[in-house]
């Protein structure tokens, strides 16, 4: 059960909160060789003044890293967890601990072995085997270092079966920060196909897959909420049904694949037509339809024209240069207690009017 920290991790940010969390879980190890090391005082191992001086040593270096992340100036530098300098510190302290022990130094070491471990959590293989380098480094020079200053608290087989056990944890963390290194890389690539996968998914029920534009659902939709809109703000609303005449004769004549690439080439001409706040969409077979907001008859009517132009002067691969399609347009403005359909049909309605028209003049 996660338990509300308050102040003490940031609530309204989850990677800094995470970083935060992960800090304060290493900082209870040092609390727990804090008072491991109070043990080695009640022995006799370790002097109560050196004792002081190490707790007061270890607590300073958590309560600036803390500062640090919790004011969020670490987001300033490279790696915003801070893992490799944590890790750099944690060295150091253990050297300074290693020295000032009398004894016993196995014990400590495999707190400090603990603290090693978390950067097996953000370090890949190669800064891991670096990082214990530098710790067997720090090792060695405290235990060198008591060696030349008290020979008398230096066991020299312990202190190599202890540089042995050290040099070990190399290796063994290196292999385990590039299996977890591994994992991260495969949760990114697994979210990237899950973030993709959902695009797919939404255009899929949003987008016509032919024509790359909105599908009859999504812009009914559209329309429902442009009505509501334009009732509210008391704003002239337009739609403006696109209807390719004779276009299942394309189809019989020159086969599907032209039709589609016709429909492709409209939809893509009809786009550019058309202004941003607009919608566009395949409305149904060779229907599109066009949601105009803010859009009053005599504009509706200008925009009709240029739609009319753009799909008539349409020229198609494969096709032959004197193939057109021709097109007849409805248009329809919002009316008091309009519904989608209500406009949606009287547009059609005035498309099939135009049609009949253009019928009547073909000589």
């Amino acid at each position: 059960m996660n338990v509300p920290m308050g102040p003490v991790v940031p609530a309204n940010d989850p990677r800094q909160s995470l970083r935060v969390r992960r800090f304060l879980l290493a900082a209870l190890v040092y609390l727990l060789a804090i008072i491991l090391l109070a043990l080695y005082v009640r022995q006799g191992l370790l002097d109560w003044h050196e004792w002081r001086f190490a707790a007061l040593f270890i607590v300073l270096v958590n309560a600036g890293l803390y500062g640090l992340l919790r004011s969020g100036r670490n987001e300033r530098f490279a790696d915003p967890s801070m893992t490799g300098v944590q890790m750099l510190l944690v060295c150091l302290i253990m050297g300074l601990v290693m020295y000032l022990l009398d004894g016993g130094r196995g014990g400590m070491l495999l707190v400090f072995l603990v603290l090693l471990m978390f950067g097996v959590l953000r370090l890949n293989a190669r800064q891991f085997t670096a990082l214990g380098g530098f710790a067997l480094l720090s090792y060695g020079t405290a235990v060198a270092a008591v060696w030349h200053q008290r020979p008398e608290a230096f066991n020299a087989q312990v202190e190599l079966l202890h540089l042995a056990a050290l040099s070990t944890l190399v290796p063994c963390g290196g292999f385990f920060a590039s299996h977890v290194s591994g994992l991260r890389r495969a949760l990114r690539e697994r979210q990237i196909d899950l973030q993709r996968a959902l695009e797919e998914v939404h255009d899929l029920r949003v987008l016509d897959p032919l024509t790359g534009i909105s599908n009859r659902s999504a812009m009914v939709n559209f329309l429902t909420q442009e009505m509501q809109r334009a009732e509210r703000l008391d704003q002239p609303l337009a739609v403006i049904l696109v209807d390719l005449q004779r276009f299942k004769q394309v189809n019989r004549e020159y086969g599907h694949p032209a039709g589609d690439e016709v429909l492709k080439c409209v939809a893509r001409r009809l786009r550019r037509c058309v202004r941003d706040i607009d919608g566009l969409g395949r409305y149904g077979g060779e229907e599109f339809l066009a949601v105009l907001p803010d859009a009053g008859p005599d504009e509706a009517g200008q925009v009709a024209g240029t739609l009319r132009e753009c799909v008539e002067s349409c020229r198609f691969s494969g096709l032959p240069a004197r193939f057109g399609v021709k097109c007849s347009m409805g248009v329809a403005v919002m009316e008091p207690d309009d519904t989608v359909w209500q406009m949606i049909e009287r547009a059609r309605a005035q498309a099939e009017t135009d049609n009949d028209s253009q019928a009547r003049g073909t000589p």
